[in-house]
């Protein structure tokens, strides 16, 4: 857990001491052109009250950008948003850098084809199990948010073996976690739709081993509702591939989800040799 402490510390610095600005949540959200306002009429992330929609893509980019300057990295030439759903936070990577190429991976292939005619993105139409095949480029940045929050410890690493090799060198990998508050909230009695001694299952294995996965279907296994600590997120991202860690909270994104930053090699980062100064 040191490593965390060292991370967050210097991160809470970075917005004055890197862009000297006034206002940090201003400059986190701002744009080069507006956020497209055009909801898809098949999106399934409760687009039946806008301003909360738009909020939850725009606190995405919130965390994108605290994370990109605590890797120390100026813009993104290429992005790759998976799962893309039907573009909630999509709409602010095109809006913040609008001279990226974008790319939306999904199963929902009507979500896909959304983002395709919407926002200009490639269109990544996933499997199951998605290989580096699928992907025609490498990317600078690509956020994952919402997806290791519902699938269990075999997938996490092959998706995480997958980003490694999706990524350019010093490339950026943004993922968000079920941690700490969403295991608060199931205690309370908030099942988030599961019965309640899955749950119960489910958060003994979080206390007992950092990780706890419930199934929606006990057939396949392949889906359900994942909470982990921070700490064992950490772990599983560091122990695969060459990456750095550079941004770590809870509840970052929504004040719901923890939001963990990886960079991929061995880039120079902006606090790190702070200690000798």
């Amino acid at each position: 857990m040191a490593k965390l402490r060292l991370v967050l510390g210097r991160r809470s610095n970075a917005p004055s001491a890197q862009l000297g600005h006034k206002d940090a949540a201003d400059l986190f959200t701002s744009t080069t052109i507006a956020p497209s306002t055009e909801i898809s009429p098949l999106e399934r992330m409760d687009p039946e009250v806008p301003e909360v929609y738009f909020a939850v893509g725009e606190s995405a980019l919130r965390a994108i950008r605290m994370a990109q300057v605590a890797a120390g990295v100026e813009d993104f030439s290429s992005i790759l948003d998976f799962p893309s759903g039907h573009g909630r936070v999509l709409r602010w990577l095109q809006a913040a850098y609008p001279k990226a190429r974008l790319s939306a991976c999904d199963l929902l292939t009507d979500g896909v084809d959304f983002c395709v005619e919407t926002f200009g993105a490639e269109a990544i139409y996933s499997t199951e199990i998605p290989s580096p095949d699928l992907f025609s480029r490498r990317y600078d940045l690509i956020w994952v948010g919402s997806l290791l929050t519902h699938v269990d410890v075999d997938r996490w690493d092959l998706l995480i073996r997958l980003w490694n090799d999706l990524l350019e060198p010093n490339g950026l990998l943004v993922v968000t976690t079920h941690g700490p508050q969403v295991a608060a909230s199931m205690r309370r009695g908030f099942l988030y739709g599961y019965p309640e001694p899955g749950i119960e299952r489910l958060l003994r294995s979080y206390e007992s081993f950092g990780f706890g996965f419930l199934e929606d279907n006990p057939a396949t296994c392949t889906y359900g509702i994942t909470v982990c600590t921070p700490s064992w997120a950490i772990d599983r991202l560091l122990s695969h591939g060459d990456f750095n860690l550079v941004l770590a909270s809870e509840a970052m994104w929504s004040k719901h989800q923890d939001v963990i930053a990886v960079v991929k090699g061995t880039r120079s980062l902006p606090w790190a040799n702070a200690d000798a100064r």
